[in-house]
C-alpha cells in the first residue's frame, strides 16, 4: 500500500529511471500537467470571454468602443445569474440540501436513514452548504463545467480522565474508550480503597479456601488511573476548485474514469503550512514551485501555460501579491494535486493514486479508492467532459445586441444635435490642414444668409430597431429557459411520472429546458453526496464519526461501515434528492401514506373470506394489492402484507380462540329462537293436525246419516 508523505524529489522534470516508485509517479504527474494543459487551453480562452462578457468589460472584435461608443447591452450578466439562481433554489428548495439513500429493502430501512442523516448533517451543518451550490452553480454555467473537491479534515482529539475502579472495570473503561474511537493510554494509577464487603461476599462462597485470600483482595482493590484519551475528529469539507486551473482528460466525460485529472492551487507557504501541517516549513520553502510572479522557476512551462490559462478576472483596488516578500513564508507557492492511474504494486491492475507536490517537495503519495472531485454541467456535450455553458452560448447575443443599442443610441444623437453646412467654395482647406481656425475666405461675395445652411434632422423607422431586440429577447429568453408571465414554473405539474395532460396544463418549452438544467446539475450533487458518504466508511473509526452515528441510529454503531468490515455488498449509489422541479411535496407523501394504509386494510377484510385449504385462491387475490404497493414505490411487499404462512396462522389462531361473550351471547340468542321456531312449528302442526281430524269425524258422522236416511226410505 503506497502512503508516504514529505519526500524531496529532486529534478523532477528528468526522467526517472530506476529511482523508485515515488519519483516515477512525481515524473509522470509533471508531465501529464503540462501536456493537459495544453489539450485544455482552449476551453479556458472561452472561459476568460466568458467573464469579461458577465462583467460588461470591453472584449476585442466584440464590443469594444465604436466611434466613442462603449456601451455594451447586458445579456451575459442577467442571463447567468437567472440561471444560477433558478438551479441554486432548485437542488435547495428549504435552503438546505435534501435527499435520501434508496433503501434495499423495507429491512433496510433503519440502516438508509441512519446514513442519510450523517451526510446530510456534514454537508448542512458543516458546511456552508447555499454557498457551494450558488457558487459552483454559478462557475459551470459561466465556465462550462463546476469543480468541487470533497477532502476530509481530521483533527486531533485528547482527553483527560480520571477513573476511580478495581481492575476489571478499568479494563471495562479502556474497552468502552476503544469502540468509541480512542485510545486510551493510561499515565497513572494508585491504590485507594479496597471494597471488603464483596470480597467477603466472596470469601464465603462454598468452594473459597484460604488461598484465594490474596486473589480476591486483589480483585476488590479499588485503583484510582489517569488516562489520556487520543483519537481523531473528523469533518468532511466541500471547497471549490477553479476551473482555470482544473486539467484533465477531455475526451472522457466522468471524472471517476478520468485516466488523469489534477489542479493547480496557488497559496503562501504559511497556507499549505496550515492545510497540511505535517509538512517541514523549512524544506517546503527550500523545495516549493514558486509562482509565475517571483525569479525562482518563473520560467517553467507549466506556471506560464497556468498564468494564461486563467480567466484573468481583475479585481479593483486588489494589489498584486509578489512572490518574493519581505516574510519567506508568504511567498506565493504552486501546489499540485493529481490523480494518476498507476500499476504501483506490480499486480498487472492499475491503481488511483493521489499525488500533491510543490517543485520538488512531494507532500504525500498514496492510494486511495476513489477520485474525490465532482463536476456539474448544466449543458452537457455528448462524448466530452466539457460542456457548452450558458455564459458562451450568450456572447453572440449581447454582440448583436449591443452593436444594435449602439447604432440607436447614435442615430439618437445625430438626430438630436442640429448640423450646420458651408458652401465648400468659401473654405479654405490649407489653412483647416495647417491647423488655423479660420474655416472661410472672408470676402465680400460670402454671404451668412445664402452659404450656410443648416440640415435637415435625420429621418427612419426605429420600428425595426425595436422589433429586432425584442426578437433577441425572445430567443434569449428561450436559450436560457426564462419564463415568461404566463409560463409560471410549476413544481406539481413537472413531477416525475405525471401524466400527459398534466404536462399540458401549465408547462411550456421553458420549463423543459430549465428542468433538464437542473436535473443535469443533481447529477453533480448526487457525486458529492455520494463521495462524502465514502469518505465517511473510510474514518468510520475516529471519534466523531462514531458519536454522529450513535446520533442518528438511536445508539446503533455506524451500520454501514459495519457492512462493510463483514464484507456485505453496500453501494448507496441510488440517492433521490428532493428538487423543486420535480420534488414530492408533503401532500404527496401523506396522500401515499394514505394509499399504503388503505390497502393494507382492504386486503385484510378480503383475505378473511378466502378459504386457507385453497392457497392459489389467496396468490390471485393478493396480486393486484402488491402492484398497488409497487406502483406506491414499496420495495419488499411482504413487509406490508400478509403471506400466505402467516394469513394460515391468523386463521388457526382464530380457530383456537374461546368464543367471545358477545359471541356466546349470540349463540344462544340463536340456539332459544330455534327452539321456539321449532316449538311453534309443533303447535301449528298439532293443531293442524286436530282440526283435520275435527273435518274427518264430521264428515264420517254427515255420511253415516245420510246412509241412516237412505236405509229408512228404502225399508218405507
Amino acid at each position: 500500500m503506497l502512503d508516504k508523505q514529505n519526500i524531496i524529489v529532486p529534478y523532477i522534470e528528468a526522467p526517472a529511471g530506476n529511482k523508485g516508485i515515488v519519483f516515477q509517479v512525481a515524473h509522470e504527474v509533471y508531465l501529464k500537467m503540462v501536456d493537459y494543459l495544453r489539450l485544455t487551453q482552449a476551453k479556458n480562452t472561452f472561459n476568460r470571454l466568458s467573464d469579461y462578457h458577465y462583467l460588461n468589460i470591453a472584449v476585442s472584435n466584440s464590443t469594444e468602443p465604436i466611434r466613442g461608443l462603449d456601451y455594451i447591452h447586458p445579456v451575459v450578466n442577467p442571463g447567468v445569474d437567472y440561471a444560477t439562481a433558478v438551479i441554486t433554489k432548485c437542488l435547495m428548495p428549504n435552503g438546505k440540501v435534501n435527499f435520501e439513500f434508496e433503501r434495499f429493502s423495507e429491512m433496510d430501512s433503519t440502516q438508509a436513514s441512519q446514513a442519510t442523516d450523517m451526510v446530510k448533517y456534514m454537508l448542512n451543518s458543516k458546511n456552508n452548504s447555499y454557498q457551494i451550490i450558488r457558487d459552483w452553480a454559478q462557475d459551470s454555467l459561466l465556465h462550462k463545467n463546476g469543480i468541487v473537491m470533497v477532502s476530509p479534515v481530521r483533527e486531533p482529539v485528547t482527553q483527560y480522565k480520571e477513573v476511580e475502579g478495581t481492575k476489571d472495570q478499568l479494563r471495562v473503561f479502556e474497552t468502552l474508550a476503544g469502540e468509541k474511537g480512542l485510545t486510551a493510554k493510561r499515565q497513572g494509577m494508585e491504590k485507594i480503597d479496597v471494597d471488603l464487603e464483596t470480597a467477603m461476599q466472596s470469601m464465603q462462597q462454598p468452594d473459597g479456601n484460604m488461598g484465594e485470600i490474596k486473589d480476591v483482595l486483589d480483585q476488590n482493590t479499588v485503583y484510582r488511573a489517569k488516562y489520556k484519551l487520543t483519537g481523531y475528529s473528523t469533518t468532511v469539507r466541500v471547497k471549490h476548485v477553479a476551473q482555470h486551473y482544473f486539467v484533465c482528460n477531455p475526451t472522457i466525460s466522468s471524472i471517476q474514469d478520468q485516466d488523469f485529472v489534477g489542479f493547480y492551487e496557488p497559496m503562501t507557504i504559511h497556507e499549505c503550512k496550515a492545510q497540511f501541517p505535517y509538512v517541514d516549513l523549512e524544506k517546503l520553502a527550500d523545495h516549493a514551485a514558486y509562482g509565475p510572479a517571483g525569479a525562482y522557476q518563473a520560467g517553467a512551462l507549466e506556471n506560464d501555460l497556468a498564468l494564461h490559462a486563467r480567466d484573468s478576472t481583475p479585481v479593483p483596488g486588489q494589489g498584486v501579491i509578489a512572490s518574493a516578500g519581505a516574510d519567506r513564508y508568504s511567498r506565493v507557492i504552486m501546489l499540485t494535486t493529481a490523480w494518476i492511474r498507476k500499476d504501483v504494486d506490480g499486480d498487472g491492475e492499475e491503481e488511483i493514486v493521489e499525488v500533491c507536490y510543490s517543485g520538488s517537495y512531494v507532500l504525500y503519495v498514496k492510494e486511495v479508492d476513489f477520485i474525490p472531485l465532482a463536476a456539474m454541467c448544466p449543458k452537457p456535450i455528448v462524448g466530452n467532459f466539457f460542456g457548452y455553458s450558458l455564459a458562451e452560448r450568450l456572447i453572440p447575443m449581447q454582440e448583436y445586441a449591443t452593436s444594435i443599442a449602439r447604432a440607436e443610441i447614435s442615430f439618437a444623437m445625430q438626430a438630436s444635435t442640429p448640423r450646420i453646412g458651408v458652401n465648400p467654395e468659401f473654405i479654405d482647406a490649407e489653412e483647416i490642414q495647417r491647423g488655423v481656425s479660420a474655416m472661410f475666405i472672408l470676402d465680400r461675395k460670402f454671404d451668412p444668409q445664402k452659404h450656410i445652411f443648416q440640415f435637415q434632422p435625420m429621418q427612419g423607422n426605429l420600428q425595426y430597431v425595436q422589433s429586432a431586440m425584442q426578437r433577441f429577447e425572445a430567443d434569449k429568453m428561450a436559450m436560457i429557459g426564462m419564463t415568461s408571465p404566463s409560463d409560471v414554473m410549476n413544481p406539481e405539474v413537472m413531477k416525475d411520472g405525471n401524466s400527459g395532460f398534466k404536462l399540458q396544463m401549465a408547462m411550456g418549452p421553458n420549463q423543459l429546458i430549465q428542468d433538464e438544467m437542473v436535473k443535469n446539475c443533481a447529477i453533480g450533487l448526487r457525486d458529492v453526496i455520494y463521495i462524502i458518504w465514502k469518505t465517511l466508511i473510510q474514518y468510520s473509526d475516529d471519534y466523531n464519526i462514531q458519536q454522529l452515528a450513535g446520533v442518528c441510529g438511536k445508539g446503533q454503531p455506524f451500520m454501514d461501515a459495519k457492512s462493510m468490515e463483514n464484507f456485505e455488498f453496500i453501494d448507496r449509489q441510488i440517492i433521490n434528492i428532493d428538487l423543486a422541479l420535480g420534488f414530492l411535496s408533503e401532500e404527496n407523501r401523506l396522500t401515499r401514506q394514505q394509499l399504503i394504509t388503505q390497502t393494507q386494510a382492504a386486503f385484510g377484510a378480503a383475505m378473511m373470506q378466502v378459504d386457507p385449504s385453497v392457497p392459489e385462491l389467496f396468490a390471485k387475490l393478493r396480486r393486484p394489492y402488491e402492484d398497488t404497493l409497487k406502483v406506491l414505490g414499496v420495495k419488499d411487499v411482504d413487509a406490508y402484507l400478509p403471506t400466505m404462512e402467516e394469513a394460515t396462522k391468523i386463521a388457526q389462531s382464530k380457530a383456537q380462540q374461546p368464543p367471545s361473550p358477545e359471541s356466546l351471547d349470540l349463540k344462544a340468542k340463536t340456539a332459544l329462537n330455534d327452539a321456539k321456531t321449532k316449538d311453534t312449528e309443533a303447535n301449528t302442526a298439532f293443531t293442524m293436525r286436530k282440526t283435520q281430524d275435527m273435518d274427518t269425524d264430521d264428515m264420517f258422522e254427515a255420511l253415516a246419516a245420510k246412509r241412516g236416511k237412505l236405509s229408512s226410505l228404502q225399508i218405507d
